[in-house]
């Protein structure tokens, strides 16, 4: 055996070209990939994100048209004078509080009570915190007791 050094030689592709020599494309694809990815990652987190605002959007709102309708139930059929009123003003503060919703309750007129509705969530991914309010009327038909609304 004689102690003569092996030589290396460089890789070939299976064309036969040398691979170890520099190209322009050496690369590319490796970034591509990475791009693809992190623009598909903030994609997802938008989306999700995006997603936490409408929910807070969509229960804020179901909470006001739920608590106004409550108002309406509330004043009884044939309701007369304030008292119907302050009662339909209780039904819908009864019904958020029930529900667990933060909001408030005001007689804005003779037979009006106006429901406003705040809902805060934090947002899955990047835990931003979402606050939206929603508004709604009850008109209530007090003195109605033939019918059509006034």
């Amino acid at each position: 055996m004689t102690g003569g050094s092996q030589t290396s030689r460089p890789p070939t592709s299976p064309g036969g070209t040398d691979r170890s020599a520099s190209s322009p494309d050496a690369g590319s694809v490796a970034v591509m990939v990475i791009s693809i990815v992190l623009i598909a990652g903030l994609l997802v987190t938008a989306l999700l994100d995006a997603g936490a605002q409408l929910q807070a959007v969509s229960q804020a709102d179901t909470y006001a048209a739920e608590a106004a309708r409550a108002a309406g139930i509330g004043a009884g059929p044939g309701a007369t004078g304030p008292a119907a009123a302050h009662r339909a003003a209780a039904a819908a503060a009864d019904y958020l509080t029930q529900a667990g919703a933060a909001g408030t309750v005001r007689i804005t007129g003779p037979g009006t009570v106006a429901v406003t509705v705040t809902v805060t969530r934090t947002s899955p991914v990047l835990g931003i915190t979402v606050t939206r309010t929603r508004s709604h009327t009850a008109q209530l038909l007090v003195g109605v007791t033939t019918g059509g609304a006034p």
